[in-house]
């Protein structure tokens, strides 16, 4: 049985994700990021980072974030548990999410039981053929990084 605790928690997740917006706007998001002060609205993989960025927003009463590190792993959040938060594109045809790596995993369940993964998952639609979404992205952050290619 789940400790009550943990229940607790996620029916208080539950209630303040009800006041994430269900649309992301690849644009407004970044837009948003930047403006809000997040470090990563350079990322190209924007819509974790979003998500990430939404749950620091909208979970901060809830569960401690960033917390927990085993080794070089550290987990997105805690309150009683470990947690991370992941994104995943639901029209594509590979459903493998990637969390973090094993060894962190079962040492977080070894130390509290369980681990907690708080998924958001949609419809994703990708660049156009003439990569305007990237143009405009590089436009806005001066240039690409070193370690991605043109």
């Amino acid at each position: 049985m789940i400790d009550q605790k943990i229940v607790d928690t996620v029916e208080k997740l539950q209630a303040a994700s009800r006041n994430m917006p269900k649309v992301w706007d690849g644009r407004n998001s970044i837009l948003e990021m930047r403006d809000g002060g997040s470090k990563q609205w350079r990322q190209m993989e924007w819509m974790g980072f979003y998500f990430e960025f939404l749950c620091q927003k909208h979970f901060d009463s809830v569960i401690e974030m960033p917390d927990k590190k085993y080794g070089r792993t550290e987990f997105d959040a805690f309150r009683d548990i470990s947690w991370d938060f992941k994104t995943h594109a639901a029209n594509t045809t590979n459903h493998t999410v990637i969390t973090n790596d094993a060894e962190a995993i079962v040492n977080t369940i070894n130390d509290y039981g369980y681990y907690g993964l708080i998924l958001a998952i949609g419809e994703v639609e990708y660049n156009d053929e003439e990569r305007t979404f990237k143009r405009w992205h590089d436009e806005l952050k001066e240039g690409i990084s070193k370690c991605q290619l043109p």
